[in-house]
C-alpha cells in the first residue's frame, strides 16, 4: 500500500485543485479521498460515481454540496460546488483543506 502525500492545494475559478506527490491509479482513489476528506469533519457522502477513467464523490458539508473528482489519465483531482448556492462555501472548504492537510515539501 502506497502512502500518498499532497504536493499542493490551490483554488482557482471557484474550484479547489489538489496535486499529489506520487502518481496514482484508479484503485488508489478510495485512499486518496479518505486523505482529503479526513479533514472535513461531519461530511456526508451522498453519491459515488464510477467511470472508466474518472470517479466522483458527491458530499454534503455544512449544508453545501460538493463534488470531489478524480481523473486518472490526467492525474487530476479537484473539488467543485455541486450547485450555485454551494459556490459561496468553496473558499471556506479550501481554507479548511489547506490548513488541515499536511503538504509535502519534497518536489
Amino acid at each position: 500500500m502506497t502512502h500518498f502525500s499532497i504536493q499542493s492545494i490551490y483554488i482557482i475559478d471557484q474550484q479547489v485543485s489538489i496535486i499529489f506527490q506520487q502518481n496514482w491509479f484508479q484503485e488508489d482513489i478510495k485512499e486518496l479521498s479518505q486523505l482529503i476528506l479526513s479533514t472535513v469533519s461531519q461530511h456526508q457522502i451522498k453519491e459515488k460515481i464510477v467511470g472508466a477513467d474518472r470517479e466522483s464523490l458527491r458530499f454534503l458539508w455544512q449544508r453545501s454540496e460538493f463534488i470531489l473528482n478524480f481523473d486518472c489519465y490526467s492525474q487530476s483531482c479537484w473539488i467543485s460546488a455541486h450547485d450555485i448556492a454551494s459556490k459561496t462555501s468553496i473558499s471556506v472548504l479550501y481554507k479548511l483543506l489547506s490548513t488541515g492537510i499536511s503538504i509535502s515539501s519534497n518536489v
